[in-house]
């Protein structure tokens, strides 16, 4: 073997041997895959083009629009389904309600649990903050419309839930809303699906 050929092929072990790590790493994080357009999406003014077919995406993927899905490797499907303005008539007597300077709203998400066992629902952290100038969100209850994730969820069952929210008007209305899986089943390192989406 030439001097050249050696020197090649010992670059080229060498690159791959350092490669190798830096794929794992990527492919033990992953902690499902985003599936484009499993909900319908929030209704919008004025002409819209015609629905296209929803386009299922094999690539994992964390970063997802309000209508998408993240499907989990055992089969757990979340999709969020609309990011919605709360009114004065949602609040009853004894709700909390968000301050006049501050933008109520709801985060509906649906819930399919396609794996073989049951689901427990209080296993699951929520984050919403603001996606335009940044900004904490505080919690409000809402109980008209509002329901509550909590308990479990049968395999082959789908259950509909809702968040509800307030952030400073000041912060814009864009929500960047964000479920973390805490459980066997999943990658506790991994980076979990968020929802960008604007409060209609």
């Amino acid at each position: 073997m030439h001097t050249r050929t050696r020197i090649r092929t010992a670059i080229l072990a060498t690159t791959a041997a350092a490669l190798l790590p830096l794929t794992a790493a990527c492919s033990s994080s992953e902690q499902g895959t985003a599936e484009r357009g499993v909900a319908p999406q929030q209704s919008v003014t004025g002409d819209a083009a015609p629905a296209e077919e929803p386009i299922e995406e094999k690539a994992p993927d964390t970063e997802l629009a309000v209508g998408d899905g993240f499907r989990y490797k055992d089969g757990v499907l979340l999709a969020v389904t609309g990011i919605n303005r709360l009114t004065a008539a949602d609040f009853g007597e004894f709700d909390l309600k968000p301050g006049a300077d501050k933008t109520g709203f709801r985060v509906s998400l649906d819930v399919t649990n396609n794996a073989k066992n049951p689901l427990d629902l209080d296993a699951w952290g929520v984050n919403a903050q603001g996606a335009t100038t940044g900004g904490q969100t505080e919690f409000v209850s809402a109980e008209k419309g509002s329901r509550q994730m909590t308990g479990r969820l049968a395999p082959g069952k789908k259950g509909s839930f809702t968040f509800e929210y307030a952030l400073a008007k000041k912060d814009g209305a864009e929500v960047v809303f964000t479920m973390t899986r805490v459980d066997d089943s999943v990658d506790l390192l991994a980076e979990d699906p968020h929802w960008t989406g604007t409060i209609k």
